[in-house]
């Protein structure tokens, strides 16, 4: 079983520094037609088409690239504890492992903003 398939949501969220990121919002798996998904990238409608589905609320909101790293290896979004706060997005080689209902990354919050 691969880490993401041990992840439920609701689990608390450590980055690598121990500081709480939040709590697991959603989960999705590797999408085995994130290929396809490139190829749609790749064209200039494309990239218009999610630019708009991320200002208008299509899951998730990150670059195109990001994107296409999240689908291709599944990835966890991450609500932040406090309104005001920015959820992260974590693709699943960024979870370093998983105990009882904590997910630790291997990433800090600098490294989640990084890589989006």
């Amino acid at each position: 079983m691969n880490l993401l398939e041990q992840v439920q949501v609701g689990m608390s969220v450590i980055d690598a520094r121990g500081e709480e990121l939040g709590r697991v919002e959603f989960i999705r798996a590797p999408d085995p037609k994130a290929a396809a998904f490139q190829e749609r990238v790749a064209s200039i409608h494309g990239l218009i088409s999610l630019g708009v589905g991320s200002i208008v609320g299509v899951e998730p909101k990150v670059p195109p690239e990001m994107a296409l790293k999240l689908f291709r290896q599944g990835y966890l979004k991450i609500e932040a504890p406090h309104f005001w706060a920015e959820n992260y997005y974590a693709a699943a080689d960024a979870i370093a492992r998983v105990e009882g209902r904590t997910v630790y990354l291997s990433l800090d919050r600098q490294g989640l903003d990084a890589q989006q």
